[in-house]
């Protein structure tokens, strides 16, 4: 009689170490990392980084790369009266020390009918990362989890456990792909505003910002404030006057004022640039607010 396991060339025995194999890949301990990229309701991101290769003491980018369905956004580190931050965290092995996370500079986009902080383009978020200096040469493969809120005229909460395998090693190697983009959203971070003479004021339940430029530097128009803090609500439209040769503007306070209520925190965005040289349209403040004045 012919053995039916000679027609296709497989012993008997082979379905069933095949299937023992499985079984011990699938076993508890020993699950496959979680992957790289994940799809939710308005959105897809994937976990990427700016190097291939890292190498001891090196300080790299861990990122998370936002792509956004049409109408919907996510949310800066401020998100104004609605949303949540989204967040990047990162398992890291011992010895490696990370910084806080970079975002883009934001956006005013709609929830509903309430203006917010956020951003409806695609973006990229930045972890730094600053590996120890001595590190093995080998595979490195970094479990995070990632959380956002993506709206619309509703909102969904999204959560994902990503991770990412590099390696580890000398010479330092970049990825071709991402490290340009991490470069680029280093280099859109908001300067200092310099040079410009900015006072700040307590008008009952709002904030009078007065911006003077230094003498020859172009007005930028069309300005806005973005409150780093949650002391100025970000739903309100901001009417900016011109003052002598600058602008002033009534900032209304939030209702979830923050601890700290003496400084003036944020971005300065308009159309044009608020520094002399490279093209600067946002730009960073912290004012000390003056006290209210006695009746």
């Amino acid at each position: 009689m012919i053995n039916p396991s000679r027609l296709t060339g497989m012993s008997p025995m082979r379905p069933f170490l095949a299937l023992l194999l499985l079984c011990f890949l699938a076993a508890p301990g020993r699950a496959a990392a979680p992957p790289a990229t994940f799809s939710g309701p308005g959105l897809a991101v994937e976990l990427v980084c700016d190097a291939d290769v890292v190498q001891p003491g090196q300080t790299f980018h861990l990122g998370l790369w936002i792509r956004h369905q049409p109408g919907y956004h996510t949310y800066w580190q401020n998100p104004g009266i609605a949303g949540l931050p989204t967040q990047l965290r990162p398992q890291l092995p011992p010895g490696f020390t990370v910084g806080p996370l970079l975002f883009p500079p934001p956006d005013k986009v709609h929830m509903a009918a309430l203006r917010v902080h956020g951003y409806e383009r695609d973006v990229l978020l930045a972890l730094p990362i600053t590996a120890p200096s001595h590190l093995s040469d080998g595979l490195l493969t970094i479990p995070a989890e990632a959380s956002w809120m993506c709206c619309q005229r509703t909102c969904n909460p999204g959560f994902a456990k990503l991770s990412l395998t590099i390696r580890s090693g000398s010479p330092s190697i970049p990825n071709a792909t991402w490290s340009p983009r991490f470069a680029a959203l280093r280099a859109a971070q908001p300067p200092p505003l310099e040079s410009w003479t900015l006072t700040a004021r307590r008008r009952d339940a709002a904030i009078e910002l007065t911006a003077l430029p230094p003498p020859g530097l172009p007005l930028p128009s069309a300005p806005q404030f973005f409150s780093l803090d949650n002391l100025i609500c970000s739903h309100p439209r901001q009417a900016w006057l011109p003052y002598e040769n600058g602008y002033q503007v009534l900032l209304s306070l939030s209702d979830f004022l923050p601890p700290d209520q003496t400084q003036l925190r944020g971005l300065l965005f308009a159309q044009g640039s608020w520094l002399p040289g490279p093209a600067a349209p946002y730009a960073a403040i912290a004012v000390p607010i003056s006290p209210r004045s006695a009746p």
